[in-house]
C-alpha cells in the first residue's frame, strides 16, 4: 500500500511488517490524515511479529500527525500487540521529543535512534 502527495509518501509492505513514512506530513486534521490512518489500521489488522514504523526520512509532522500516530499506537496496545519498533532519525529534533512522548502509550514499544540528538541552534529552529 502506498499514499503520497505533495512533499510526502508513506509505504506500508505487509510482508516485512514495514510502514515507512518520508517527507513533510502536513495534513489537516482528522479527515486530511484519513487515508494514512486507514493505511496504519491495516498494518493494525495483520498482525505481525514485529512491526516497525520507520520514521527516519519524515523531515516534518503537524500535531493531527502525531496524534494520528497516538491513534496507532493505542490500537496496537488495545490488541495486545507490543512488537512495535520506531525508527527515528537524529536530523530532526521534533522525533526524540515526540516519540519519547508517544512512548508513554505503550512503554514496551523500541525506539531506535540513528545517531546522537543534535543541538537546536538558530538555524535549525525548535
Amino acid at each position: 500500500m502506498k499514499i503520497s502527495g505533495e512533499g510526502f509518501l508513506v509505504q506500508y509492505d505487509p510482508e516485512q511488517g514495514l510502514v515507512i513514512c518520508s517527507g513533510l506530513l502536513d495534513l489537516r486534521g482528522k479527515e486530511g490524515y484519513g487515508p494514512v490512518s486507514r493505511l496504519l489500521d491495516q498494518a493494525v489488522e495483520d498482525v505481525h511479529p514485529q512491526l516497525t514504523l520507520d520514521l527516519t526520512g519524515l523531515e516534518f509532522l503537524n500535531s493531527s500527525g502525531i496524534t494520528t500516530l497516538g491513534g496507532f499506537i493505542i490500537k496496537l496496545r488495545n490488541r495486545g500487540i507490543s512488537a512495535l519498533r520506531i525508527r527515528c532519525s537524529s536530523d530532526y529534533t521534533w522525533q526524540p521529543r515526540s516519540m519519547r512522548g508517544l512512548q508513554k502509550l505503550m512503554p514496551d514499544m523500541a525506539l531506535e535512534f540513528d545517531g546522537p540528538v543534535k543541538p537546536r541552534t538558530e538555524e535549525t529552529g525548535p
